[in-house]
């Protein structure tokens, strides 16, 4: 994939520069350098298919209006040579301050996890996302989030990272590793790519490092390897398999749409509930992100069903209530407004 993310932003210089977008004088060296980074960005276009005539109508389409973004952007203000500090972007944390000033963000990307604003729908409260459940009738299917609604952790993140970075001379308390796991998880990621790319390694060492204060690869690769086991997880309502098997049986179709790394398929399955689905949409594999409501629309288009034929249920306000409600499907609070799966199906009209 990052070798069609390459050559989008390389066919758009180019397509630049055959239009004449581009002075012979233009200075681009230190300017152009966004392209280089471009590549490493996923959703850049996550539809451009590698064979077939739709291939040259996207690689025609995305070429003519990125071309003259970045022209616009590079080309008209070559007089300036100052280095920016785009070649000291890191491409994953992005405070604020930087943020405002990145270069990256005047390309207009497609962003992972959707329009900024989406974050914001809940500022005023619950109340003022407006949500109503149809009749049970109404859905032809039911999508579940994974970490937080089906499966949960064993034991507590700083219990693991505790235990097992003992080994590796961490020193930190548990109560330490957890204030700086929560600083470390939650700093600002760069809107322009996913937290959980591929294997999610990337994310997790950071994480790892600023949470223990330790940066032998060891220690992350035996927390990444301990996090693909049955020991870690297990499933939070003890009759979820009964309960979905009585949705899917009514004649319900079932997705797991999450944002996770590419181990949440073998952890499904070491936990035996892989099979209670038809689908399983996971954030990695698909390029974008919860509340970004393309996700959503990708599990809908598996499943051969309209956003208004679906029920999600999440635990994450933002991720699982405004992203459905931004692609147009329902959506139940889990823990708040739903605590098991029984009460899911009494939601569609299922007896369990």
């Amino acid at each position: 994939m990052l070798q069609i993310y390459c050559k989008r932003a390389f066919l758009a210089l180019a397509s630049a520069h055959n239009q004449g977008w581009f002075s012979r004088s233009t200075h681009i060296s230190c300017k152009l350098q966004p392209l280089y980074i471009v590549r490493n960005f996923s959703a850049v276009s996550p539809g451009l298919c590698e064979d077939g005539p739709e291939k040259s109508r996207m690689l025609s389409d995305v070429t003519t209006s990125d071309s003259r973004r970045i022209a616009n952007r590079f080309g008209q203000d070559h007089g300036d040579d100052k280095d920016d500090g785009m070649g000291e972007c890191d491409r994953t944390f992005c405070p604020p301050e930087r943020a405002e000033h990145c270069r990256i963000a005047h390309l207009r990307l497609k962003q992972p996890r959707g329009d900024e604003s989406l974050m914001h729908q809940l500022d005023g409260g619950l109340q003022n996302l407006k949500r109503t459940l149809k009749c049970p009738l109404a859905y032809r299917a039911l999508f579940v989030d994974a970490f937080g609604t089906l499966i949960k952790t064993s034991q507590s993140t700083q219990q693991i990272y505790h235990e097992i970075g003992l080994k590796y001379g961490v020193t930190l308390s548990e109560d330490e590793i957890a204030a700086k796991y929560k600083a470390a998880y939650g700093r600002p990621w760069c809107r322009y790519r996913m937290r959980y790319e591929d294997d999610g390694r990337l994310f997790w060492q950071r994480v790892v490092q600023e949470a223990t204060g330790c940066k032998d690869p060891g220690l992350l690769e035996d927390l990444y390897q301990y996090y693909t086991t049955d020991k870690a997880w297990y499933i939070g309502d003890p009759d979820a398999g009964k309960a979905l098997k009585a949705i899917k049986g009514a004649g319900f179709k079932l997705a797991v749409v999450s944002n996770f790394d590419t181990r949440l398929r073998p952890v499904m399955k070491v936990l035996n509930c892989y099979e209670w689905f038809d689908s399983i949409i996971v954030s990695a594999e698909v390029g974008s992100e919860k509340p970004n409501p393309e996700i959503f629309l990708t599990a809908c288009r598996e499943l051969d069903v309209k956003p208004v034929e679906v029920l999600h249920v999440g635990d994450d306000k933002t991720n699982d209530l405004v992203g459905a409600s931004a692609a147009g499907c329902d959506s139940l609070l889990w823990g708040v407004e739903v605590t098991n799966f029984t009460e899911v199906a009494k939601k569609l009209g299922v007896n369990v």
